[in-house]
């Protein structure tokens, strides 16, 4: 199965094909004259220059599509690694349901958990005297 991050490159890819395509018959219709071919229309002369300023053009939207594209998919990759977190009882939503920060860490990345206390924490205990 693909991951997240093959799929968008796939996905930005195709875009670019896609436009890459639409630069591939704005040519053939420059040099073959498509409307002439298919549809018997009135020959139209070669116009090199006409083919350069639509390409032109369509490569420049295509470069904005695939950049804003490319951010779309950064952004929902970026929320989609978001961990949704219980405000008052800290357990860890994981699809419906509500997990122990412990279970969500053995299910999702399979760690397993021990527990200590940090330094901070430490200095505001009072520890009983042996």
């Amino acid at each position: 199965m693909l991951n997240r991050r093959e799929v968008s490159r796939r996905m930005l890819v195709l875009e670019a094909v896609g436009f890459l395509c639409i630069v591939a018959i704005i040519w053939l219709d420059e040099v073959l004259d498509l409307p002439h071919l298919f549809f018997g229309s009135v020959r139209t002369p070669i116009r090199p220059v006409e083919g350069i300023i639509e390409t032109f053009f369509t490569i420049v939207v295509g470069l904005a599509v695939i950049s804003i594209t490319y951010r779309a998919f950064r952004r929902i990759e970026y929320l989609e690694s978001l961990i949704v977190m219980c405000a008052w009882c800290r357990r860890v939503r994981s699809g419906n349901e509500w997990l122990s920060v412990e279970h969500f860490l053995e299910r999702q990345h399979r760690s397993l958990t021990s527990h200590g206390i940090c330094d901070s924490c430490a200095a505001g205990i009072s520890l009983p005297a042996r």
